[in-house]
């Protein structure tokens, strides 16, 4: 399939063709994209909310939270110019009623974003179900993702 949505070959890849598409012509430091719906991060996009800094690995998404895209059909444009705001400055997003998605130069760095998200993921919906957590604050979450863009394969 080319940026144009023409299918050079075989059969469309994927229905969300369309989010992989505007990501990669979107963002010029993204080789990868991984579009999952593992169990965690896809019980906690039916939550719709975005993730709250409950840990300071969810810096590993860019961000000081981890932001959900506004639900949409599947495989729409309307779908993938949510996910393109929910992705803005961040390396992954969950997808409301869905999945979630991770980016990355390569395939390895996508791929372990996805698996941290996941993992976060459980763990938050462990938390949750205490009903009792205590959040990092916005000052805190700064300071982690500026001592990330030292830290292995993690996004700059």
């Amino acid at each position: 399939m080319d940026f144009d949505g023409r299918i050079i070959s075989g059969k469309n890849p994927s229905s969300e063709w369309r989010f992989h598409r505007d990501i990669l012509k979107n963002r010029s430091e993204v080789n990868c994209v991984i579009h999952t719906h593992s169990a965690y991060a896809s019980a906690f996009s039916c939550l719709r909310q975005d993730m709250p800094p409950f840990h300071y690995m969810l810096a590993i998404a860019g961000g000081e939270d981890i932001k959900c895209a506004k639900y949409a059909l599947f495989g729409s444009q309307e779908l993938s110019n949510h996910v393109l705001l929910s992705l803005k400055n961040r390396q992954a997003c969950f997808v409301a009623n869905h999945g979630m998605i991770s980016l990355g130069s390569n395939f390895k760095q996508a791929f372990d974003i996805a698996n941290e998200v996941e993992s976060l993921s459980q763990q938050f919906m462990i938390l949750k179900s205490t009903g009792d957590y205590v959040l990092l604050d916005k000052k805190e979450m700064l300071k982690v993702i500026d001592k990330f863009k030292d830290y292995r394969s993690w996004p700059k």
